[in-house]
């Protein structure tokens, strides 16, 4: 157990340097120069070069590099070129209202997701099924950009029933909700398309296996095989999908966040990106694929609480 642990935390970290090491390069091949950027147009070349200076933009790529990996280790992503605060501790302000906004967003996917794959399962084949799935198709072809503009054009601007834009700061359970309640209905809406197509693949795998048809031929209620025997054997990989999903509503979250001009990591890392702020991007990414790379790493552990097969292999 202490050997898999460790070998895992190891991969963990490989990764999560790999993903770091990517975007600190991409990000220095966009064109742009971030000195200019901070002084504007009629900096002066003299201005600019003692900017870059103190910025360590003046040095080749590889010992900026090699400056950044030494620092990181430590825990240093550097400062902001645009605000000067601490890199890390300013994606970490931001991280929470992204977070609200992707578990909402999976809750709302699972409870949508997960009973209308089971529905589409045991209905295989009939026009609850043809429906369903056609919607499914629907939910995953459309952008989720797209949904958002016109869920705020008919839920905000014709019924007004939600606000447009923005996140309110005020306190209180309920007024924080009812800014968040559009954009996770958007959100979830386009994972639960695809939880509801893999979820109903999931259920037709087992409800095709032997021990099934030898349940029904015993006499079993068609309750307990679907709920007892079916789905109980189908939740690896409906836990699997639900694992992928939540990595991808990570992603999806940050077109919302722009859609719905909601504060988090997305809207951070976008202003980031325009203003060619290095040290910004990359600690977004950072968090972003330690996000991601833990959420996979407890569903290996989740795995072998659901399938003990798996525990012992």
């Amino acid at each position: 157990m202490r050997y898999h642990l460790g070998r895992t935390l190891r991969q963990l970290a490989v990764t999560i340097f790999g993903i770091v090491t990517v975007a600190f390069f991409l990000m220095r091949a966009i064109p742009g120069d971030p000195a200019l950027y901070m002084l504007g147009d009629f900096a002066t070349d003299a201005s600019l070069e003692a900017l870059r200076a103190r910025l360590g933009l003046d040095l080749p790529v590889w010992q900026q590099y090699l400056l950044f990996v030494e620092r990181a280790v430590t825990g240093d992503l550097g400062r902001s070129v645009v605000t000067g605060r601490p890199a890390l501790d300013e994606m970490l302000a931001a991280l929470p209202w992204s977070l609200s906004l992707a578990v909402t967003g999976l809750i709302v996917a699972v409870l949508l997701g997960v009973p209308l794959g089971i529905i589409s399962a045991i209905k295989r084949g009939t026009w609850v099924d043809v429906v369903i799935m056609f919607v499914a198709l629907l939910g995953i072809s459309f952008p989720v950009f797209w949904m958002g503009l016109a869920a705020i054009l008919l839920f905000s601007h014709k019924l007004g029933i939600f606000p447009a834009l923005g996140a309110s700061t005020e306190p209180g359970f309920w007024v924080q909700a009812h800014h968040l309640v559009l954009p996770a209905i958007v959100l979830g809406l386009s994972v639960a398309a695809y939880i509801a197509r893999l979820t109903r693949s999931a259920m037709l795998e087992v409800l095709g296996q032997d021990y099934i048809r030898v349940a029904r031929t015993m006499g079993v209620p068609e309750k307990r095989i679907y709920f007892r025997l079916g789905l109980r054997n189908a939740l690896v990989p409906i836990l699997a999908v639900i694992g992928v999903t939540f990595a991808w509503s990570l992603g999806n979250a940050i077109l919302v966040e722009v859609v719905f001009s909601r504060p988090g990591l997305g809207s951070t890392i976008l202003k980031a990106v325009l203003a060619r702020d290095y040290q910004l991007v990359q600690a977004g990414v950072l968090i972003l694929a330690a996000g991601v790379v833990l959420i996979n790493v407890a569903l290996d552990h989740l795995y072998g609480v659901v399938d003990p097969r798996l525990r012992q292999g």
